[in-house]
């Protein structure tokens, strides 16, 4: 709209104010604190990832120098639970478990990687490591369930040994053989390709055993 003077220019402003100033109050106290939210929640989950990575600094730390490793990675996980420095410090834990025959301990630790771990890979490594513990506990039909039917390639290895490992602590040694076969011949290395070379030999000599 044209206006013939700078009067009835300023008037229409006036009216539009009046008309709509409550509603541009408004959407720019909103807006300015959405942004001033968004700026609040970015500083915050900073803040949690640095306490988060302190801790697990901490728990790492208190590992290599024999402090309490396992109070440490409880501190984290119940502070910042759904972390990736959670996860880590419980497979920590669970490692110092190990060491110190505390094999129970160790599967309650990789179990909760398993349920709490952000990332797909770390929650897989914990699930080798907790079948392993499972195994070692004499749980086969636990560890089988924990172990993948179908693990993604780059673990492929590391899983059909572990499962290879269950089927011969149960005298299945056919189907060892297979799984050993399978870790070696995956496309991505994992395990230690001649450790499962002597397990292949072994059952070779127990098979042969077995027909005498």
């Amino acid at each position: 709209m044209d206006y013939e003077t700078e009067e009835q220019q300023v008037e229409a402003i006036k009216k539009w104010w009046s008309e709509n100033g409550n509603s541009v109050i408004l959407g720019v106290a909103i807006g300015g604190a959405a942004i001033l939210g968004w700026q609040f929640w970015n500083k915050h989950q900073v803040s949690k990832a640095r306490l988060a990575s302190d801790g697990y600094s901490e728990t790492i730390a208190a590992i290599s120098t024999d402090a309490d490793a396992v109070t440490l990675a409880k501190k984290v996980k119940d502070d910042h639970g759904g972390t990736l420095y959670a996860a880590m410090a419980a497979l920590a834990a669970a490692r110092e478990h190990v060491s110190n025959g505390a094999i129970d301990k160790a599967e309650t630790e990789l179990a909760w990687v398993v349920k709490n771990s952000p990332l797909d890979e770390v929650a897989m490594i914990a699930r080798v490591r907790l079948a392993r513990v499972q195994a070692s506990l004499g749980e086969h039909d636990k560890a089988m369930k924990t172990l993948p039917k179908k693990p993604p390639e780059a673990f492929t290895a590391l899983v059909e040994e572990v499962r290879g490992d269950v089927y011969a602590a149960t005298g299945e040694h056919e189907k060892a053989r297979e799984s050993y076969t399978a870790a070696l011949e995956s496309s991505t290395p994992g395990g230690d390709r001649n450790a499962l070379t002597m397990k292949l030999n072994d059952l070779a000599v127990a098979a042969e055993g077995d027909a005498s």
